[in-house]
């Protein structure tokens, strides 16, 4: 068996105003081929499993770019065109495969291309004929239609939000697709519009939790190979964008479009109770004021690097000080150039810093402060899953009002709790900690807090769906309006 394997990926918000280039995937996650040589992360994960079992099971495997760039605006058209042609070149001149495997994101948009993946797929199809097969795995936040239905033999999306099983589902795919090879199963694929978007948690609490476990028990049973509910990404205005249930089944079709509609109907009449709840800004800001005997957690949802914005804003942070609160932690926020003037001053120094506020219109104004440099770092790094671990470029954490607020030069989520005791910050002495993040935290928070609170702050990716001016979203669609399948 001859295997070709390659990634890239970002996810877009088309309100962001920055634009994402070919830097930003260098800068995040490039592998030029030998992916195996690249410390496991979110982005390198998925096709170091399929070398490995590739390899294992003595196919050739046939390597080519591996390329992904965290969220921002579109992408460049030159740049996504040059990294597609540099794929599909590698492909062409490998010569005939057996099987093509994409770690693809879904929800990739470039000034030109609504659907990247869908692009790239069909121009794969093209490419190796309707023998070969292809295999795609995808982040949940992602569009998916029946451009990449149509030309992929097989696909696997997360399941989980917060994204953990990126592992898992690349394992999922490799034996799907090893079975399909072998001529073990036919897969067939259905896709059912759910005709709703938003952020759906599937960890610790609601009913996305049963729902997720449905989806596992629905696996393997009655013709079933896979089931894959796509959450689909809000803030991007595209005519593909929403939930799809994606269902695959063996030589049927039936099943797969019975099965697509059933668990599609399920997720949608638990749509409202699954969604994520936003506290006003003012709201958090009075509940930060109580001192409690754990720390109050906000997260900054609108200026957080996962839904593409630049997580530079200092909104939450000038609050915390017009509010009296002396005894905080704000972390990541991405300011290179602080963090250049920390380094060059030393720990200890004390001087005038401007931090924030600086990349781009939704940036908003600065916070020019007093500041004392407490700590600094050269590629530094937060831990992610066993053996996962995040670069961060350089981090500076400076004291501002009593406040301690960690700098980095890469844009950054919190992973894990790393991201405080690798950098010299403790949390849980403190009134309130504030991170950029939207969700993916939630579990690490869930005893060492006294409450968490998702805050729509100003920023790129406002959560109030209704503010958003949709242009292109392919109507109706809940929350926009009521009931558009008419179940309720």
């Amino acid at each position: 068996m001859r295997l070709f394997i390659a990634t890239l990926g970002t996810e877009t918000n088309t309100f962001a105003s920055f634009p994402t280039g070919i830097d930003d995937f260098k800068e995040c996650f490039w592998a030029d081929r030998n992916v195996e040589t690249f410390a496991p992360s979110p982005w390198s994960a998925p096709p170091q499993i399929w070398r490995d079992r590739g390899l294992e099971r003595g196919w050739e495997v046939v390597q080519s770019l591996f390329a992904f760039a965290n969220p921002a605006g579109p992408t460049i058209k030159a740049d996504y065109e040059a990294m597609r042609d540099r794929i599909l070149d590698d492909l062409r001149a490998a010569g005939p495969v057996d099987a093509v495997l994409y770690y693809l994101h879904g929800a990739m948009i470039a000034d030109g291309y609504d659907d990247c993946e869908g692009d790239l797929v069909q121009r794969t199809r093209a490419l190796v004929g309707s023998k070969a097969r292809i295999g795609i795995e995808l982040d949940l936040h992602g569009h998916v239609d029946n451009t990449i239905v149509d030309n992929a033999d097989l696909i696997v999306i997360y399941k989980t939000y917060p994204h953990i099983d990126h592992a898992e589902r690349a394992e999922d795919l490799f034996a799907l697709m090893e079975r399909t090879l072998k001529g073990e199963i036919e897969p067939k694929m259905a896709l059912f519009d759910c005709k709703t978007m938003g952020l759906f948690p599937t960890t610790m609490e609601g009913p996305m939790i049963a729902f997720t476990q449905s989806l596992y028990d629905g696996e393997g049973k009655d013709g079933v190979l896979s089931l894959s509910l796509n959450h689909g990404f809000p803030w991007a205005d595209v005519p593909l964008a929403g939930a799809k249930m994606l269902a695959v089944a063996d030589r049927d079709q039936a099943i797969a479009d019975r099965a697509a509609k059933h668990y599609g109907e399920a997720f949608y009449r638990i749509r409202a109770a699954a969604t994520l709840p936003f506290t006003p800004f003012k709201e958090a800001i009075e509940a930060a004021k109580l001192k409690g005997d754990k720390p109050l957690l906000i997260a900054d949802t609108s200026d957080q690097i996962g839904s593409g914005a630049p997580g530079d804003t200092t909104y939450v942070l000038k609050a915390l000080i017009d509010a009296g609160i002396r005894n905080a932690v704000v972390a990541p926020l991405w300011d290179p150039s602080a963090v250049k003037i920390c380094f060059q001053v030393g720990v200890g120094a004390r001087l005038k810093l401007r931090i924030g506020g600086k990349f781009e219109p939704h940036s908003g104004p600065p916070l020019d402060a007093e500041a004392e440099v407490l700590f600094l770092k050269r590629n530094a790094h937060q831990d992610h899953l066993p053996g996962e671990r995040i670069e961060i470029g350089d981090v500076a954490v400076v004291r501002v009002e009593g406040i301690e607020v960690l700098l980095t030069t890469l844009r950054t989520n919190l992973y894990t709790l790393s991201l405080f005791s690798l950098h010299g910050i403790t949390f849980d002495d403190k009134q309130v900690v504030s991170i950029k993040n939207l969700y993916k935290h939630k579990d690490l928070f869930i005893t060492n807090t006294r409450a968490q609170l998702f805050v729509a702050t100003p920023g790129t990716s406002n959560p109030n769906w209704n503010e958003l001016p949709f242009k292109q979203l392919t109507r109706p669609i809940w929350p926009l309006d009521a009931d558009p399948l008419g179940l309720d």
